[in-house]
């Protein structure tokens, strides 16, 4: 599921399972070149919350408690591993300080595009009908 609703203005960016294990995801993105991800969010002057920080993905979209109920009424689970997808970190730590002190796992949107177009290169182009495995699909038809 994709760009879940909620109330108070809160969206989740992606709901999924793995139909063979039953493991579960709460995934988010914060794919923005200009602010790379640091532990402690910044602001501006004004106050303005740049969403750079751990800190902010854990409250404002991991541990909101508007988005933990919808999450827990969907998976009728509090079990499930959190993901946060980014461009790039202010230093190496950030990954590991976001998993050891809030479970939250950060991948990189780089990396997950070339795994991608990796497998899609191992399986060949299916024509799929999903927008963006057909991307994908292309990208590893561009590399051969």
């Amino acid at each position: 599921m994709t760009n879940i609703r909620l109330k108070g203005g809160k969206e989740i960016d992606l709901l999924a399972v793995n139909p063979r294990t039953g493991e579960k995801f709460h995934v988010e993105s914060r794919v923005a070149t200009k602010f790379k991800l640091r532990f402690k969010a910044t602001y501006t002057k004004s106050g303005k919350c740049h969403r750079n920080g751990i800190d902010y993905f854990k409250e404002k979209k991991f541990d909101h408690p508007t988005v933990f109920k919808s999450i827990h009424e969907i998976f009728h689970s509090t079990e499930y591993r959190k993901i946060l997808v980014v461009w790039d970190v202010q230093e190496k730590s950030v990954v590991e300080q976001a998993k050891k002190i809030y479970g939250i796992e950060v991948l990189f949107l780089q990396k997950l595009l070339t795994d991608l177009v990796a497998f899609a290169k191992v399986k060949g182009a299916k024509g799929s009908r999903d927008d963006i495995m057909r991307l994908v699909e292309i990208f590893a038809l561009m590399g051969k």
